[in-house]
């Protein structure tokens, strides 16, 4: 197909490499994947050091002042971005929005203004980050009313993707009408798969030979719930051998809270996750809120047993006892009661990394959930 005979497809962010994190994992795919059927162009913050991705990119610079939802800078709000942003929608024929903050509903306001055909993939739950993130007075009732201005504009889309059932038929009750389809993320499973060699990773990444890891991959923020993690972690006998692998970034105010501690160990951003997760004899997911997680589902294709909260999409895919287990919210004893035993038990430790490997595998592909993407743009475009 001629360049000129591929629509015009608009990808519209709030996060964009050089960030890591799930959407920003989804981008990258999708874009390999899909760039030889449409002319894709970007539309994103402008973050510093930002990694060009092989489409055209128009960057939005951004606010250092306002942020209400965390690590999602907003794009200042200056007739420049307007002006980008709306010359990018008119220019489009598909505005394909990944939401969560000013710079993608600013698209889709333009999107319904211009009659271009609109999707939004939900990646995240804004309301939920902003109630388990805000320390603001009546944050239940402002995540509420946030819920609310959100589910108005989804209904203004003329199709919602979102990663699970269960996630729809919610969002239904609550009020959304718009069109919708179900489409679940994947795993690159050549890449995050179980190593042979646990001492030469850990050398490479100069990490203790000799202490059970466990690990952590994702934000450092408070709606990941990183301390119930920590005080779990503390309870634990045999603290000489042990270490707490936190694989991401966060603000300076968070990673403070655990630079300083005894065998925990925070790496920042790092573009070689897979090894740190092949490093790790557990991985646990603590979090508040998620839809996908894709980091759970990263450390289940690596083999590992996995330990997390009942939260998204989580609770369909982990099936405790079979290829992992859970523990309640913010309920460090039972996290720790857990560790404690997994870590203790090898053979129950080995049965639930190969039947989460197998999960991921037999599950989960980018290759086809790219595929069924592609085919709902096209067939609503």
């Amino acid at each position: 197909m001629s360049a000129k005979n591929k629509p015009a497809l608009l990808l519209v962010a709030d996060t964009f490499p050089p960030k890591v994190d799930g959407t920003v994992r989804f981008i990258e795919e999708f874009v390999s994947r899909a760039k030889d059927e449409f002319r894709i162009t970007a539309l994103a913050p402008n973050f510093s050091g930002n990694k060009k991705l092989p489409i055209k990119t128009i960057f939005l610079p951004i606010s250092k002042r306002i942020q209400p939802l965390p690590d999602y800078p907003t794009i200042k709000l200056s007739w420049s971005n307007l002006n980008k942003i709306k010359q990018a929608v008119k220019e489009s024929d598909i505005v394909f929005v990944q939401g969560p903050a000013l710079a993608s509903l600013l698209a889709l306001h333009y999107s319904k203004k211009y009659d271009k055909k609109s999707f939004f993939y939900l990646h995240v739950l804004p309301w939920e980050l902003f109630e388990f993130s805000s320390s603001l007075p009546l944050r239940r009732l402002l995540a509420w009313l946030v819920k609310k201005m959100f589910l108005h504009s989804y209904n203004d889309v003329d199709n919602i993707i979102v990663p699970y059932s269960r996630l729809r038929d919610k969002l239904q009750e609550e009020g959304l009408n718009a069109k919708s389809a179900i489409c679940h993320l994947g795993v690159d499973i050549s890449r995050f798969k179980p190593t042979k060699n646990k001492t030469e990773i850990r050398k490479k990444l100069k990490l203790p030979l000799n202490k059970k890891i466990i690990g952590y991959v994702g934000r450092i923020s408070p709606e990941k719930n990183i301390p119930t993690l920590f005080k779990a972690f503390r309870k634990l006998p045999g603290q000489k051998g042990l270490l707490l692998l936190l694989v991401g970034s966060g603000s300076k105010k968070e990673e403070a809270k655990f630079k300083k501690i005894p065998n925990c160990r925070i790496t920042g951003f790092v573009d070689n996750v897979q090894e740190y997760l092949q490093a790790m004899d557990l991985f646990i997911m603590p979090s508040l809120t998620e839809t996908t997680s894709l980091a759970t589902l990263e450390a289940m294709s690596s083999g590992l047993p996995v330990l997390a909260t009942k939260v998204g999409y989580i609770q369909d895919y982990l099936v405790s006892g079979h290829n992992g287990q859970f523990f309640p919210k913010r309920n460090s004893s039972i996290l720790s009661m857990k560790m404690y035993h997994l870590l203790s038990d090898k053979i129950s430790c080995q049965k639930l990394g190969e039947n989460a490997r197998r999960t991921a595998a037999y599950t989960f592909s980018w290759e086809k959930s790219i595929q069924r993407i592609k085919r709902v743009l096209k067939r609503e475009s």
